[in-house]
């Protein structure tokens, strides 16, 4: 048998490797995915698109009528629909869900999902003082760490939020899987972004 020349190992060495690189998120995904199809797990989203722009509202407001706030975008709608059919057609089951007491927030939850109850420690925290979302987040982590449903908890917030809670950046719409272990501790065992859903 001849054996190839050095650059062809090279080569396909480092197409292997490109290959796995590519892999990875998506069996990543499809971990995530089945994890939440065996229910017992907490879904930390970030709320999707809200409008842009001038005279769009504020995004820091919060506002019982929804009419000065930031509110959430017809795209935003659409994104949230998608969200909440993909956990359809996968059979995911869900139990409460949580959001923020802004408009955007409850808007997604219930594009998505359905039903939602607004949440106090899951409100924006940039707009607390430091002690009150600290509070906040180790409620949240709290929760989280605690979570025993048969059903998959939903908690719909803002990114600063889920960076305090979890140390990771998300997108608009994007999903983390956490996995609780008890106390305030939990497991990230993937993300979920818009970009990963089928059409």
């Amino acid at each position: 048998m001849t054996r190839p020349s050095a650059p062809l190992l090279y080569l396909a060495a480092g197409s292997a490797m490109l290959m796995l690189a590519i892999g990875q998120p998506a069996l990543a995904n499809e971990a995530a995915w089945q994890a939440l199809k065996s229910g017992g797990q907490v879904v930390l989203m970030r709320h999707t698109t809200p409008e842009q722009g001038p005279g769009k509202g504020n995004s820091l407001l919060r506002d019982a009528t929804c009419t000065q706030e930031r509110n959430l975008s017809q795209q935003g709608k659409g994104e949230a629909m998608r969200i909440g059919q993909a956990f359809k057609t996968r059979v995911i089951p869900v139990g409460e869900v949580m959001s923020s007491p802004y408009c955007r927030t409850q808007d997604t939850a219930r594009h998505a999902f359905g039903h939602v109850t607004p949440t106090e420690f899951l409100s924006l925290s940039e707009v607390l003082t430091p002690a009150e979302a600290a509070r906040n987040t180790a409620e949240a982590m709290k929760r989280i760490g605690e979570y025993g449903g048969a059903a998959n908890l939903v908690m719909v917030t803002h990114e600063p939020n889920i960076a305090a809670i979890s140390f990771e950046l998300v997108e608009q719409g994007a999903i983390l899987v956490l996995k609780p272990r008890g106390g305030s501790e939990f497991d990230v065992l993937g993300k979920i972004r818009l970009e990963d859903l089928a059409d």
